[in-house]
């Protein structure tokens, strides 16, 4: 921090020792198992203790800090047995949740100090997610952590600037950790195990005052974070794929043979839709003689397809196609063109149309058979878009295809991940027509026609939005939006999950080959699109071995 700007807020930095003394702080903490509430413990961890002092803090102001697209909201506290609680509205219970409290004037020997409390927690163990909640008002004070290798990096910030040695405690699975935070206010951690980090930090800042009468001659202030936190199970796999010839969104990828394919997609910036921007391009790269991607014959420019590999041949089903030229309105149809290509004649062979126009859906071959779900059907400007329930079957090993439509799912998705696996179709997040985005999962059985609950993908705000999904193996696995890689557990009761990509992306493309898994394409908000290939090992001991 500038000597400036100490100067303009009237304060300077206390050189603490790294021991803080046993207390009682106020923590937000949240169970994956009721996620409509959260709960505030006042104690030394983030644990139920002392009751009987909650009331001490029932005046604390509770919000959710969903994110820039979100208001805040304020939350009510109600006391209960061994914690205050409150419920968290829908739109805020994938958003990180904060308080602040004044507690009041304490004197500690001869010191009267005024004492502050802030307090964040995230609704995902998903180190993607862990964002600053930036409200320098309200959160002076705030603790963000960053995953970094076999390490979690704790930056605290006062007022948005770095905290220069500001006193750090960490207590969790494997022991207690202090210290303080370096120049650019950053402590480090190991955290190789998994559990619930009790973490707390301390600013002093001197400046008298007076507060209901008291006088007390400088101000505390504490910040806790108590983090659910999974170590990453994956390591990065070398490899010398080069990156795509250009970047690209909304795109189709698989892997026939030996080979990884791409389709089509957006070249353009987020959210711009012209024709020019759009690609119809297909390349190939030789997975192992991977030297540089190779231009084969394209077809009509894409975006929002599906493309998938059977018996050696991909098929390309549906997309949408932009009409305008770039800076005029946005004219957009969807597609209900399906084709089939022959790697080894290079051809592309039209096949029967589906049932109706549809784009931002997904498919997957499941038996032989090749089913299309979710999505919309857009036709032009001015015209509303309809989303879809209806999923269309075709028969692949059929000598005369013809779609087919199987049992209407009970929700309306877009930009959602579809994947076979164990004899099921997995439908995993999406945007729904009415409801935001969402992490449910949804899986149908082709022997009973029928569709169940599955179990919900770990999520922040957006990692349902614009995922990839397959399985490789025995497993299924997901790659979302934070840059989480998620495995299935074999009973299908949970998402497990394995590390992070290090280019996290979203509209991308998840494939397998052999014993790995590829990513290609896709963007990230703050970058761009991302044009590096990464490669997944899948040798991580599953959970539910």
């Amino acid at each position: 921090m500038s000597r400036t700007l100490m100067g303009l807020i009237g304060m300077a930095w206390v050189l603490t020792a790294p021991q803080l003394a046993t207390a009682h702080f106020v923590w937000l903490v949240r169970d994956a198992a009721e996620p409509a509430t959260v709960k505030v413990y006042f104690s030394e961890v983030a644990e139920p203790d002392s009751p009987e002092l909650l009331e001490r803090i029932q005046a604390a102001e509770v919000w959710t800090a969903s994110g820039r697209r979100s208001e805040p909201q304020a939350l009510k506290l109600t006391k209960t047995d061994d914690a205050l609680v409150a419920e968290i509205p829908p739109a805020g219970r994938q958003g990180a949740i904060a308080l602040r409290h004044t507690y009041g004037v304490t004197t500690r020997g001869e010191t009267s100090f005024l004492l502050n409390y802030y307090s964040k927690v995230y609704a995902s163990p998903l180190p993607g997610t862990w964002q600053a909640v930036g409200d320098h008002e309200r959160l002076p004070l705030e603790i963000t952590p960053k995953l970094d290798g076999a390490e979690v990096a704790l930056r605290v910030t006062w007022k948005g600037e770095p905290a220069k040695d500001a006193s750090v405690a960490v207590h969790g699975p494997g022991g207690d950790r202090e210290g303080a935070t370096d120049e650019k206010g950053v402590f480090r951690c190991p955290m190789q195990e998994a559990g619930v980090y009790s973490i707390r930090a301390r600013v002093i800042e001197q400046v008298e005052g007076e507060r209901d009468g008291q006088k007390y001659q400088e101000s505390r202030h504490y910040a806790t974070l108590a983090l659910d936190f999974a170590p990453a199970r994956l390591s990065p796999v070398a490899h010398h794929l080069p990156e795509l010839p250009q970047g690209s969104t909304s795109l189709g990828a698989a892997v026939a043979g030996d080979a990884l394919y791409v389709y089509g997609g957006n070249y353009g910036d987020a959210h711009s839709y012209s024709r020019d921007d759009q690609s119809g391009d297909l390349w190939m790269l030789d997975l192992n003689k991977p030297a540089q991607w190779q231009k084969l014959p394209g077809g009509p420019k894409l975006q929002g397809l599906a493309l998938v590999e059977h018996d050696g041949m991909l098929y390309r089903v549906g997309g949408f196609t932009a009409m305008n030229e770039e800076g005029a309105d946005d004219d957009l149809h969807s597609q209900d063109t399906v084709a089939r290509f022959d790697p080894q004649k290079r051809v592309w062979e039209d096949l029967p149309r589906l049932p109706e126009p549809r784009s931002s859906h997904d498919a997957a071959v499941l038996n032989g058979v090749l089913y299309v779900v979710g999505g919309w059907n857009m036709q032009g400007a001015g015209a509303e878009a309809k989303w879809h329930d209806t999923v269309h079957a075709l028969d692949l090993k059929a000598d005369q295809l013809e779609w087919k439509t199987v049992a209407a799912p009970a929700f309306k998705r877009r930009a959602l991940a579809v994947a076979a696996w164990n004899g099921k179709l997995y439908c995993i997040g999406g945007m729904q027509e009415r409801g935001g985005i969402t992490s449910a999962v949804a899986v149908y059985d082709p022997t009973q026609d029928a569709w169940s609950e599955g179990s919900a993908i770990l999520s922040g705000p957006m990692d349902g939005f614009g995922a990839s999904a397959f399985a490789c193996g025995k497993d299924l696995y997901v790659t979302t939006i934070s840059g989480s890689v998620q495995r299935l557990a074999q009973d299908g009761s949970r998402w497990e999950f394995l590390g992070q990509l290090a280019h996290p992306r979203f509209f991308h493309r998840l494939v397998p080959w052999k014993d790995q898994l590829i990513v290609v394409g896709g963007g990230d908000m703050s970058v761009g699109k991302i044009t590096e290939v990464e490669v997944i090992a899948t040798s991580t001991k599953s959970g539910a071995e």
